[in-house]
């Protein structure tokens, strides 16, 4: 090779060299290498189809997002979006409960990806079951004075829930709510249903297979009256009812405004009296009229009677004993006539005669309008509660008034 040749050759690699380091030169000043982040990327759920033939679903997390560091190019990572990265979590062959799932990610050609996290997600899968309630029907508001509500009826009386196992076990019970504010006629209505927990919160993402029921709710009048004892057989001749008792004496029925018309009372079933002798306080059943009932069936109803011993008691007086009323002025009696002795019989319950004595029984002579002269009179024996004169010895008193 010539010389000439020689130095073209070694000009030309020359060129070439220094043609890289310019290349090199510009792509590192004008086009660097440099790392971006990319947040929120949301991470694909695969195989979700094996859940759901498990029976499965998933409680958490219901978003899975990760973040994403890529490097490269400036010019290939600005082309880069959020929706260019791929990551994804496969969920086939896992069971019910917690388990930390591994994500995968991939990014697009030009650039390299340098990291991401978390690189597990934490996963609850939980099993959907089904399960039968009963409908609660819960009201609210008031019926105006006098109206008192019938027993609701509620159509279907259950619902089949549907849901994840730790949701359908929060529910506590299923309620339809009605108002029955100011209502006087008899309610009929369709409800929606919801589902509560203990606090009475809605619970979510449960499903029913009925959403509304169908209730009935009869409104009935009040009305307050007397209660009537009613009583069997006879006390024996020396016994006497002296005071009745009944607690509560009235009590509130319900019914229909026609059943209700012709009830002023309701009586007690009827008492043998003489086992009140010994247990004064006897609890009772009421006679409840057919088509009515009682606006408190749970509350009782106790008779008391006051049943005592009779007896008889005989008080010996003189006519001085008693007092003289309205006696002219400018009169006086004999008092030979005033030392005429009588008898005055009593009766009543043991516990108040068996005590009397003479001065509690008050007499009076009347005598008004009386002239001078001799006269026939009678005594008046004043009333006492819980004592009866049975008879009075002798009925009648001669008295002579005479002028002093």
């Amino acid at each position: 090779m010539s010389k000439e040749k020689n130095n073209d050759l070694m000009l030309k690699i020359f060129a070439l060299i220094i043609a890289i380091i310019l290349w090199s030169y510009v792509m590192s000043e004008v086009d660097p290498r440099s790392t971006e982040e990319h947040r929120n990327i949301n991470v694909n759920l695969i195989n979700e189809t094996a859940l759901k033939r498990q029976g499965l679903v998933i409680l958490e997390p219901e978003n899975a997002n990760i973040k994403v560091s890529i490097s490269g190019r400036r010019s290939d990572i600005i082309k880069v979006s959020k929706d260019d990265i791929i990551a994804q979590a496969d969920l086939s062959g896992y069971s019910e409960g917690e388990v930390k799932v591994p994500i995968y990610v991939q990014v697009p050609g030009g650039v390299t990806l340098e990291d991401y996290s978390p690189k597990e997600i934490l996963f609850r899968f939980d099993k959907i079951i089904n399960k039968e309630s009963s409908v609660t029907i819960e009201t609210v508001g008031d019926l105006p004075e006098g109206y008192a509500l019938g027993t609701p009826t509620v159509k279907p009386q259950s619902i089949v829930m549907e849901g994840p196992r730790t949701l359908i076990n929060r529910v506590s019970k299923a309620v339809a709510s009605i108002d029955v504010s100011n209502s006087t006629d008899d309610i009929n209505v369709s409800v929606p249903i919801r589902l509560v927990d203990d606090n009475g919160n809605d619970v979510r993402d449960v499903s029913t297979n009925q959403n509304v029921v169908d209730i009935s709710i009869p409104i009935y009048k009040t009305k307050t009256v007397p209660i009537e004892l009613q009583t069997e057989n006879q006390l024996p001749e020396n016994y006497e009812i002296m005071d009745v008792n009944i607690k509560p004496s009235r009590v509130d029925i319900i019914g229909k405004e026609d059943a209700l018309k012709g009830i002023d009372s309701i009586n007690t079933a009827p008492i043998d009296i003489n086992s009140l002798i010994k247990d004064k306080d006897m609890p009772v059943d009421l006679e409840i009229p057919e088509g009515v009932r009682l606006s408190d069936p749970d509350k009782q109803t106790v008779v008391t009677l006051n049943i005592e011993e009779v007896m008889t008691k005989d008080l010996n007086y003189n006519l001085s004993d008693v007092k003289i009323a309205n006696l002219d002025p400018e009169l006086n009696i004999d008092e030979e006539k005033l030392n005429v002795p009588f008898t005055l019989t009593v009766q009543g319950a043991k516990s108040i005669i068996k005590p009397l004595e003479m001065k509690d029984i008050e007499m009076e002579l009347n005598l008004e309008d009386l002239k001078e002269g001799t006269h026939t009179v009678d005594i008046t024996v004043k009333e006492k509660e819980g004592i009866k004169v049975s008879k009075l010895s002798p009925k009648s008193f001669e008295i002579t008034l005479t002028r002093e």
